[in-house]
């Protein structure tokens, strides 16, 4: 583990230092951002996590319903089938059985068109994130902006992340 730790400070160190060569003689300017706090303030980030709510809740009603249908066939099984012929008792248990592989399958459907949903949404949000710093970068003569997770230290004065929230929030 120590390995990693020394390989991995040797490699920010030499990032770092060569950064000054990037820009000719000029000295580097470096700053970082939060992207998680970024993520979280962003207004359309927000938009975007409500609508998805939306989506899920209209997901959850179909299930919901799904599951009630199912519990009610086996309320009334439960209670007839002591009176049933063997052929009849048969025939309802592979109803059901039949409605709770449907229920199964389309459970997973609806699992896996969520995540997609999420992170279709998710990467757009954060597609538009790297271009804001992207850009502002640019503007500002930054040589790197670096995330916030990879930093184990950093001056205040370097974080750029309340200026980028503010940038991308004034966009429309």
């Amino acid at each position: 583990m120590k390995k990693y730790g020394v390989g991995l400070g040797i490699l920010v160190f030499l990032s770092i230092s060569g950064l000054s060569g990037f820009a000719g003689n000029k000295k580097g300017k470096i700053g970082y951002v939060n992207l998680q706090r970024i993520f979280s303030e962003y207004k359309k980030a927000k938009e975007s996590e409500e609508m998805f709510k939306k989506e899920v809740g209209e997901e959850q009603k179909k299930i919901d319903k799904m599951q009630a249908e199912i519990k009610k066939m086996q309320s009334e099984y439960e209670k007839k089938k002591d009176l049933m012929k063997p052929e009849e008792r048969r025939k309802k248990e592979a109803e059901l059985r039949e409605k709770i592989q449907e229920f199964s399958k389309k459970w997973a459907e609806v699992n896996k068109k969520l995540d997609e949903r999420r992170k279709e949404l998710e990467d757009a949000r954060l597609k538009e994130i790297k271009e804001t710093i992207k850009e502002y970068g640019k503007k500002k003569g930054y040589t790197v902006i670096l995330d916030s997770r990879v930093i184990l230290f950093g001056e205040t004065s370097a974080d750029l992340t309340d200026e980028i929230i503010k940038v991308l929030n004034s966009k429309k």
